[in-house]
């Protein structure tokens, strides 16, 4: 049985795709955490934007690690 090996573009198509979603459910899920007792009132902005930040940081670093290993896989056949 012969595998396929798949296009470089098909992974980085998926990635882009991927990190957008995963900045958005982690963003969601980060504003579940309480930090209004370490920061003043009236702050929202502050905690969005670092909520932000962590997330496009989490996205990347998660998309990155799951499609390095699909890219292993795929090199693999």
């Amino acid at each position: 049985m012969y595998f396929l090996a798949l296009d470089q573009d098909i992974f980085t198509i998926t990635r882009i795709i991927m990190f957008f979603v995963a900045v958005v459910f982690i963003f969601k899920a980060m504003q579940a955490i309480d930090l209004t007792k370490i920061f003043k009132k009236n702050s929202s902005d502050q905690i969005r934007f670092i909520f932000m930040a962590v997330a496009i940081i989490l996205g990347y670093l998660l998309v990155d690690a799951v499609m390095s290993v699909f890219e292993l896989v795929n090199s693999l056949f």
